[in-house]
């Protein structure tokens, strides 16, 4: 499992990184918009830049949005591409339509540095009909740079098609893109396939489109988001989706905005593998806000931190699936809705369950009483320590700050640590522990965390559930909790033949709740104290005087040793 000072140390790197690296203000004329703001979804027309016709003229185009500049753009593009040069394009409306091969506008090969006049002053705009499999631009070859301009996809004159894209990059190692904006496509803002390694998008911004923001997918390596925003694209504002034995890996999502803006109810951020042999590995999610559903699958190594959002999806706010290894989700402060979903939610299937996944240092509140903290069933080992856990202080039954379930009687929940958290007004429980009558949940430890319910009519009136009657808990520790304000019940439910450890340390002669006699049930080392919590006939305390490491050797007491 990693720990909280790896993860700190993750962090620091990322930030590092992010302050020698972040570009400066963009040029006069590029467009500002606010954290909350949400894009128009309608159609940017064509309009002829005022002034600009001569500069087009210059370059061989138009410039006005009417007529097709394809050909007099692509032959610029061709001859800096014979020398590794600079394209520079003058304010202005380009009509580009689709080249004769069907497969996009313009294409960028190696080595060309394609110049707008601005982020909002050089368009690039899909000519009405464009075909459905083909992008604006398609970017191949290595040390491409764009930048200043708009890719705008035209959509209200297009055709239904996933594929039409505004940018698509393959084979592009080092490609740059910087202050561009892709909106209004039927597909994608940007797409990054095979071989797209070492991609740098910065200050750019995607909106409006049909499907996805951005999508990496195919192998590839390498990428860097940051400082833009993908916001109020209809699928995945940030998506990989690698396909069969591919990985997209050691991407950096670093300070961006990224949000479905009330047009989207999918995963607005997905770390993807595509078989447990295949996982995506290295993502480094830091400082963004992140206003939806992060999905983790088939992904090892990966570390979401210092990230704020308020999610209104039917999305948990991180959700880690199946076999994905090595997880971090640290100092985060995450708002959520919706119902029947969890802060962060650590879900396996029958094919696996994550684990060393560790929930550190994070704020995460539910505003909806069925809303969970963080659920964790299915899974291999998690450690949930050192959170804030708020729920709406209403109730509902079913509902708590950390819900632990075991689902899979091939593959048993190993290991669950819930530690140092404070944990105030769910539904019903602070904590809950749940299986489905074959699944183990082998040990739970439950120590130093603060269970509280200030709300004016508390719901969350039990600190601890231990069992909902299907013994899944094997092994339990309940050590050093405090139970605050409306919490009436510390611990419920103990499950019939488990001892629970309620002070000192197992295997040094602890302290355990027992129902019955240990005599002959219960192992444990010379010192160690039993409180019976059954009502049946027979002393209410033992202490272990001898047999080392046996179940024999258990001395009854009548008053506590």
């Amino acid at each position: 499992m990693r720990t909280s000072a790896r993860a700190a140390v993750e962090v620091m790197v990322a930030v590092t990184l992010l302050s020698a690296c972040r570009p400066g203000p963009a040029p006069t004329g590029a467009p500002a918009q606010s954290q909350a703001s949400q894009p128009s979804q309608a159609a940017h027309p064509p309009t002829a830049a005022t002034g600009a016709n001569a500069a087009a003229a210059a370059i061989g185009a138009a410039g006005d949005g009417r007529t097709d500049d394809r050909v007099a753009l692509q032959a610029l593009i061709d001859r800096a591409g014979a020398g590794n040069g600079d394209v520079s394009l003058p304010a202005g409306t380009f009509l580009i339509s689709n080249a004769s091969n069907n497969q996009y506008g313009l294409k960028i090969p190696g080595g060309v540095r394609l110049h707008g006049a601005g982020q909002d002053k050089t368009v690039l705009l899909q000519a009405p009909g464009f075909y459905g499999g083909a992008r604006t631009l398609y970017a191949t070859g290595p040390g491409i740079t764009i930048s200043d301009l708009t890719l705008d996809g035209n959509k209200q004159a297009q055709t239904p098609s996933e594929q039409r894209h505004g940018l698509m990059a393959v084979d592009t190692d080092g490609l740059r893109v910087e202050r561009v904006t892709a909106r209004n496509h039927t597909g994608d803002g940007f797409y990054l396939y095979t071989g797209a390694n070492n991609s740098t998008l910065v200050n750019v911004l995607s909106t409006g489109n049909d499907r996805n923001g951005i999508t990496m997918g195919g192998m590839i390596d390498g990428t860097v988001l940051m400082s833009s925003k993908f916001i109020a694209n209809k699928a995945q504002q940030v998506d990989s989706e690698p396909g069969r034995r591919a990985e997209v890996s050691n991407t950096w999502v670093i300070d961006n905005d990224i949000d479905g803006g009330g047009v989207s109810n999918e995963y607005v951020l997905t770390c993807s593998g595509t078989e447990t042999d295949t996982r995506g590995h290295g993502w480094t999610v830091i400082g963004n806000r992140i206003n939806g559903g992060i999905f983790v699958v088939w992904a090892e190594n990966v570390v979401i931190a210092g990230n704020t959002g308020v999610n209104p999806t039917t999305k948990s706010s991180v959700v880690v699936y199946r076999s994905s290894v090595n997880v971090t989700i640290m100092g985060n402060h995450f708002t959520q809705s919706g119902a029947r979903v969890a802060g962060v939610a650590i879900l396996g299937t029958k094919g696996g369950g994550p684990q060393r996944v560790m929930v550190a240092e994070n704020t995460i509140e539910t505003t909806n009483e069925q809303g969970f903290g963080v659920q964790a069933q299915g899974a291999r080992s998690v450690v949930i320590k050192d959170n804030v856990l708020r729920g709406s202080g209403r109730p509902a039954r079913g509902y708590a700050g950390v819900a632990l379930r075991a689902t899979n009687p091939a593959s048993d929940f190993e290991s669950a640590v819930v530690t140092g958290n404070r944990i105030s007004n769910f539904g019903a429980h602070g904590v809950q522990i749940m299986g489905n009558g074959a699944a183990k949940l082998l040990s739970v430890d439950i120590t130093n965390n603060t269970f509280d319910d200030n709300s004016a009519a508390p719901s969350m009136t039990e600190g601890i559930s231990l069992d909902d009657g299907t013994g899944a808990a094997q092994q339990i520790s309940v050590v050093g909790n405090k139970y605050l304000g409306g919490v009436t019940t510390e611990v419920t439910n103990y499950p019939q033949a488990v001892p629970v450890l309620v002070e000192g340390v197992r295997g040094s002669g602890g302290v355990y709740s027992v129902a019955g006699s240990p005599e002959g049930a219960m192992a444990e080392t010379v010192g160690a104290k039993v409180i019976r919590r059954d009502a049946g006939p027979g002393p209410k305390y033992y202490v272990k005087l001898s047999g080392k490491g046996t179940k024999t050797g258990w001395a009854p007491r009548e008053a506590p040793p």
